[in-house]
């Protein structure tokens, strides 16, 4: 039978103390404005009902915003607005324009990329160096 040699210790101690490292994202980069309507017709509009709703930050319990609550009024606003761009706009413009204006949205969306994934991490209530 083979003797088993001692393995060489490898001098590590952790202790008690994990700690992550700093994360590149800070939450400084989140701009959370204190309260957000609904986004029609290019812009940012009441509830019709004035209802609102408090987000939570789930990790901390703190209140983020106030957002908008949607009624059917609401929701047929957006959608009459959205129909009369399609109708008068969209629909009108060349296939390569509106391949553009999709490309530039994206370029936007990801310029904001990691304020984007700091606020889902908020939001979650997970902090964004776990997520």
């Amino acid at each position: 039978m083979a003797k088993t040699r001692d393995l060489p210790k490898i001098g590590l101690d952790f202790g008690t103390r994990w700690e992550y490292a700093p994360a590149p994202e800070s939450r400084k980069l989140a701009k959370i404005q204190p309260q957000y309507g609904h986004f029609i017709n290019g812009k940012s509009v009441a509830p019709t009902e004035g209802k609102y709703f408090d987000t939570i930050d789930p990790s901390t319990e703190q209140k983020l915003s106030r957002v908008a609550k949607g009624s059917q009024k609401d929701v047929d606003k957006a959608v009459r607005a959205a129909r009369q761009a399609f109708d008068k706009h969209w629909s009108k413009t060349s296939p390569k324009e509106r391949g553009k204006a999709l490309y530039r949205i994206a370029r936007m969306i990801q310029e904001r990329s990691r304020e984007l994934a700091v606020l889902e991490s908020i939001d979650g209530g997970k902090p964004i160096r776990e997520s």
